[in-house]
């Protein structure tokens, strides 16, 4: 990969635009910071996240395409760069015309199937929000960010109960105090 440009970054990673150069096309990069590294519980939700979405091949829900480590040793994986960051942001320029923006009708059933797919696979995706719905180039929304999810069956939880992990505004109830969570809270999250 040829890293192009910073689009983002968080507490536990940064995502940059890239090329994948065997295949030339552009990918985005997700990197985890070297400081998240030494801690433990932010090293296994990225793991997490990226086995997670391993496991969901759904039509609306962002893919992965590699996981590796950089030279300096830190985890990373690619997947598809999305021409519109997500649904609270306008739409860019495409080849001199504007993409349409598809109704809230569409976003919802693409949203509520890719939960539903996710959700009869163990998996709650637990930060449901407008900034996790991403687009492709034909306008097809997408569910992004699994790295707060919480996989049942599959080892031990990433975070600590009674402890509440997800974006506030979106949460449900029982969520935001710390209780346990299943599908449902995906689904209050979605209203």
């Amino acid at each position: 990969y040829r890293l192009e440009a910073k689009l983002g970054s968080g507490g536990m990673s940064t995502v940059y635009l890239g090329e994948q150069v065997s295949l030339s096309r552009q990918v985005a990069v997700k990197v985890m910071l070297p400081e998240a590294l030494a801690d433990e519980v932010s090293r296994r939700r990225f793991e997490n996240e990226a086995r997670t979405i391993a496991r969901l091949e759904h039509p609306h829900i962002v893919g992965i395409f590699e996981v590796g480590r950089t030279r300096d040793g830190l985890p990373y994986y690619s997947m598809p760069y999305l021409t519109r960051v997500n649904v609270r942001q306008p739409t860019r320029e495409t080849a001199g015309a504007r993409m349409h923006n598809p109704p809230v009708r569409e976003i919802l059933h693409a949203l509520l199937s890719a939960l539903g797919y996710a959700h009869a696979r163990g998996t709650i995706h637990r930060d449901v929000k407008a900034e996790n719905v991403l687009f492709d180039e034909a306008d097809r929304p997408l569910l992004a960010d699994f790295g707060i999810a919480l996989r049942r069956g599959y080892g031990t939880r990433v975070t600590t109960a009674g402890l509440a992990v997800g974006s506030t505004a979106y949460m449900a109830p029982e969520q935001a105090r710390g209780e346990e969570v299943d599908h449902r809270a995906d689904l209050y999250a979605v209203g």
